[in-house]
């Protein structure tokens, strides 16, 4: 009797080992499901986060580069205000990104920088490549020595050409010349001078009203140059 109670018990014990040998293994197979999903989950946040990361990146790249080639198209200098509205960008995102890519060119071995002009932005040519390019553009590329001329005429214009050769130097007469045969100046005759005045060109490639006043006004507070009345020192040097 004895034997059989034994053997009665040993029967459960063994039965009750098995049951939980099985329990444990199902439990263990429970948790290392919960364990993979939670590591899933864990991996598939991560990867959300990078993909979330990536798009931002890109979108940020696009928006760049809408900017630089809205620079390059306008041949002309833009505010931050309106490449902000034409390209439905916030201002102050325009803004950094715009001297992002001034920044970029002037670290860059190339012929293009991006020139702030007052509150404007413009893409030209670098000034040691402007006078050998020039004769390839219309308009978009003009020389320096050119260039001062041509701001001392619209400053102060209308302008007898001798007065102008005056202030710049018996250099003007060629510079003027230039500036006529390409459509930035009108020279109507007076006396036995010429009278001159900038063009609509002149106005639209730097982006300045039409108007005389308003473009004289433009280019004090805009462009910094001196006030209308104060004249340069007249130069004799030929330039």
């Amino acid at each position: 009797m004895n034997n059989s109670n034994e053997n009665l018990d040993n029967n459960i014990d063994k039965e009750l080992n098995e049951d939980l040998e099985e329990f444990s293994e199902d439990l263990d197979e429970e948790l290392d499901e919960i364990t993979k999903t939670e590591k899933n989950e864990e991996e598939s946040i991560e990867v959300d986060e990078l993909d979330e990361e990536l798009l931002k990146r890109q979108v940020r790249e696009f928006h760049r580069n809408l900017i630089e080639a809205s620079l390059y198209a306008a041949a002309r200098p833009l505010n931050i205000e309106e490449l902000s509205t034409k390209l439905e960008l916030p201002k102050k995102e325009v803004e950094e990104l715009t001297n992002e890519i001034a920044f970029d060119y002037l670290d860059r071995s190339t012929a293009l920088i991006i020139a702030q002009i007052g509150d404007r932005y413009q893409m030209q040519i670098r000034p040691e490549y402007t006078e050998k390019v020039s004769k390839f553009a219309k308009g978009g590329a003009i020389a320096e020595r050119y260039l001062r001329t041509l701001t001392v005429i619209a400053l102060k214009q209308p302008i007898l050409k001798s007065t102008v050769v005056k202030l710049r130097g018996t250099g003007a007469y060629e510079h003027v010349k230039y500036l006529i045969d390409n459509g930035f100046l009108n020279a109507v005759k007076k006396g036995r001078s010429q009278e001159l005045t900038t063009t609509d060109k002149y106005a639209d490639m730097f982006g300045l009203p039409k108007n005389i006043s308003q473009l004289k006004k433009a280019m004090v507070t805009q462009l910094g140059v001196e006030e209308e009345g104060k004249s340069e020192q007249p130069r004799e040097n030929k330039e």
